[in-house]
């Protein structure tokens, strides 16, 4: 499939003025956004808990959660973010781009609306 990357806002759910532009890559592997925590902290976000987590290579570990708004392409939610260590990937993950109504164009490379099914 490859992989890309895009850009996107990540802002204080309380003070929307506080923001940050950033680029991630864009990983359906993953189910929750990631951001380094010395960002997600930058603009006044505090880890509100922790998530247990397990990566690519099998490790697992226990990882700060924040909730935080991101904006994709004009669209603006609500989301849990994984606060990652220090350089750790920009990772948008699955469901933040679900919620968002965006999907993978993975031969063009970008994101692409979707509609959301309804059962």
């Amino acid at each position: 499939m490859g992989t890309f990357s895009v850009k996107f806002l990540i802002k204080h759910p309380l003070h929307p003025d506080r923001k940050l532009e950033l680029e991630g890559l864009v990983d359906m592997g993953a189910l929750f956004t990631q951001v380094p925590a010395d960002l997600v902290a930058r603009i006044g976000i505090a880890a509100s808990g922790t998530r247990a987590v397990h990566y690519a290579d099998g490790t697992k570990d226990s990882v700060p959660v924040a909730k935080a708004d991101i904006a994709i392409n004009g669209t603006e939610i609500a989301t849990m973010v994984l606060c990652g260590k220090p350089n750790s990937l920009i990772l948008i993950g699955a469901t933040t781009l679900e919620t968002l109504g965006l999907g993978v164009d993975p031969i063009h490379k970008r994101l692409i609306p979707i509609e959301a099914p309804m059962a």
